[in-house]
């Protein structure tokens, strides 16, 4: 968590645009890859307070002392303090016990900036031990003085106990807070069970990070191999000979990015999660996730449910026609994307794009045809729409105006607008699954279920698609897009999913008691459920990857029109 806010706050401070230049006293975290990233966008780091000589300074994620801070202020540069809020109480605790005058001891790497930067709160005197062959050390202090004791915040669990056991023996007055990070625990324990049910163990960080490094004595400790490796590059792929299970965990300064390019290139190396036949329905499933042909046939179940909701029959043609639009745009706008975030967020779907281009490209333009053709079919009205629901699809992506008035401007294209991807694809579904279908169609039009439907479809797609929004906003900050969860924020993003939940069920139950739709309502709320689900295992992490999450995302949609057909049916 420390690690990413302090990722999070350099990347949004720097899309805000304040006093230039922006620095980083120190690594801002223990990751190389990262911090290219963040050079790359503007954010340097300087390694001496001398080097800083205005602008804006971050500070690290493992904090620095007092009187460091009291040197940056006098200078008079901006501070923006992204200290770890858990390192944050370390420095709490040390202060309040110097004031009572205790020596201060921190179990902890020497070296280490959080426990230089605790070492200055210990006004009282500290000293920092790292094992128990270290307690020689306080030999000549008082025996009687009181002493506390904390903990880095990365510290190995059994170091801690070890010397904090050895130190009461031989301390009288003795405090202890153990301050070591529940993440950091939890993720030793967990690196200690997986490692007893595999062959190999790859920890994926920064050789600079030493929560990084105990992560693998901890895995090496069950008496399993263990790698340390920064990026997917460094794997060797004579370490895999004779592997048949690889376990992947990662230090805590490591991005998810870089996580998933790792497993990724384990996948290209030749490991699977599964084998058998179910492996080749598993590598078609995923195919289907990542041409969009499982979000288009989302799409025609959403148009089932919003013709049931209207009231009128299911017929293949409307469904045709949303299937062919929304595989068509996500496949068009995908292909000319240019931010890059794809990269990071999904990069086994990045690469997969950068070898099927062309054939992808291909698919995109039949299905654009093949929608307008369907189109044509359901009325001139239904046609003229379509093209112009089209035309502004592929204008999301398109640079917009002379190249010397897009130099001077922030926003060149539709896309660029902050916060404009999730309303307008919500949009556009809802358009092609509500509106489309019955525009021109010679029957009375059902203005309330027209509505109505319009609204459910909209707001099951901005769900969504606000969803994956949230799982891309490490990577779409790295490229500076501005999605909805990162311009509100990510617990806001949340709230609001929440409550969105709550309308369309009420919505969708209220319109068919009042008359305004079908009963089909109330067989609906089996997908606003459903979408509540998928949240509370977004909540948990226990989706497996991510192309299995977002076909589960789209199979709720999938699932509406089976069951509004099924409903026609009866």
């Amino acid at each position: 968590m420390g690690v990413r806010r302090a990722v999070d706050m350099a990347l949004d401070l720097q899309r805000l645009n304040p006093p230039q230049p922006i620095v980083t006293y120190g690594p801002l975290i223990h990751n190389p890859q990262t911090l290219q990233l963040l050079e790359s966008r503007g954010i340097r780091e300087v390694a001496s307070i001398d080097e800083i000589r205005g602008g804006t300074v971050v500070i690290r994620a493992h904090g620095i002392s007092p009187q460091e801070r009291r040197i940056l202020e006098s200078k008079g540069v901006d501070i923006i303090d992204a200290t770890c809020p858990r390192v944050a109480r370390v420095q709490s605790v040390i202060r309040k016990h110097a004031a009572r005058g205790q020596f201060c001891i921190i179990v902890g790497d020497e070296d280490h900036p959080e426990v230089k930067g605790l070492l200055g709160f210990a006004t009282s005197g500290g000293l920092v031990i790292s094992s128990t062959e270290e307690l020689d050390r306080i030999e000549s202090l008082d025996p009687d003085r009181e002493i506390c004791v904390v903990a880095q915040t990365t510290q190995e669990e059994r170091t801690f106990n070890e010397v904090v056991e050895q130190l009461r023996r031989r301390c009288a007055r003795i405090k202890v807070v153990n301050t070591i990070c529940d993440s950091t625990r939890k993720r030793q324990t967990e690196a200690s069970r997986l490692a007893r049910q595999v062959d190999l163990v790859l920890v994926v960080g920064g050789k600079g990070s030493g929560n990084t490094r105990r992560l693998v004595k901890v895995a090496q400790a069950q008496g399993v191999p263990a790698l340390h490796v920064e990026t997917a590059e460094a794997i060797p792929a004579s370490a895999l000979t004779g592997v048949s299970c690889v376990g992947v965990t990662a230090g805590a300064s490591t991005p998810n990015w870089q996580i998933q390019r790792v497993i990724f290139a384990l996948k290209q190396i030749g490991m699977r999660r599964i084998a058998g036949p179910t492996r080749v329905l598993r590598k078609l499933a995923d195919v289907a996730v990542m041409t969009y042909l499982w979000a288009a046939l989302a799409g025609g179940g959403l148009t089932a449910s919003c013709l049931a909701l209207q009231g009128r029959e299911v017929t293949w043609l409307p469904l045709a026609a949303a299937v062919l639009f929304v595989i068509s745009m996500h496949l068009m706008n995908r292909i000319m994307e240019r931010s890059g975030a794809m990269q990071f967020n999904t990069p086994e779907m990045a690469a997969f794009y950068a070898t099927h281009r062309s054939a992808l490209t291909a698919l995109g333009v039949l299905s654009c045809l093949g929608a307008l053709i369907a189109g044509w079919w359901l009325g001139t009205v239904s046609f003229l729409l379509l093209c112009g629901m089209i035309g502004a699809g592929l204008l999301y992506t398109v640079p917009l105006g002379p190249d010397i008035w897009r130099s001077r401007r922030k926003w060149t294209s539709l896309k660029d607008i902050p916060g404009s991807k999730t309303p307008l694809v919500a949009l556009g579904w809802a358009m092609a699954a509500a509106v489309l279908p019955v525009v021109g169609s010679e029957h009375t039009l059902n203005v309330s279920g027209v509505a109505v439907s319009f609204i459910f479809a909209a707001g099951m797609v901005f769900w969504r698609t606000a969803l994956s929004d949230l799982l891309d906003i490490q990577g779409d900050r790295i490229v500076g897009r501005e999605t909805i969860p990162i311009l509100i924020g990510p617990n806001r993003c949340e709230r609001l999913l929440v409550w969105l939940l709550v309308f369309l069920s009420v919505l969708i139950v209220a319109s068919s008691w009042i008359g305004w739709t079908t009963a089909a309502g109330y067989w609906l709320v089996v997908n606003t459920v459903g979408y509540g689900i998928c949240y509370r295992i977004y909540r948990g992490r226990h989706f497996v990857d991510r192309l299995s999450f977002d076909g589960m995302l789209d199979g709720n949609l999938l699932l509406a029109g089976m069951i509004c057909i099924v409903y026609g049916a009866m």
